[in-house]
């Protein structure tokens, strides 16, 4: 009686199977990948923005009350370009609001064709 012979490995079968569920595995994370991806782009575009708007205020803040007008602050939209992305931002002057002797500014940065945007919102008063 002759002896079998021992092999050892993993069959064509096995070595399918694995790849398999290893492919299936390596696209689920391929497309957290890109949710992550397309998460952190927005994270920069609304931070970019606010950087923008926070400018926008400390220029007029710094104009002090009396300089505060539409004639130093355009209301018109103005194009600004940061970081690559171009950014449309407009300012709004209210007087008299929320009190006598006192302005509010808005400050819009929309970006996206204007699908999305951030408003910040500042109060200047006579001294």
């Amino acid at each position: 009686m002759s002896k079998l012979r021992q092999y050892s490995g993993f069959t064509l079968l096995e070595v399918l199977i694995t790849l398999s569920i290893l492919t299936l595995g390596l696209l689920g994370l391929a497309s957290l990948t890109v949710g992550v991806m397309r998460g952190n782009l927005f994270s920069k575009n609304v931070t970019t923005a606010t950087v923008i708007a926070e400018r926008q205020l400390e220029d007029v803040q710094r104009a002090g009350y009396a300089n505060t007008t539409t004639m130093t602050f355009s209301a018109a939209a103005e194009n600004v370009f940061m970081g690559g992305v171009g950014f449309t931002r407009q300012t709004t002057i209210s007087n008299g609001t929320p009190a006598a002797n006192m302005k509010t500014v808005t400050v819009t940065v929309s970006w996206d064709s204007g699908a999305r945007s951030v408003t910040l919102d500042s109060i200047i008063s006579e001294q």
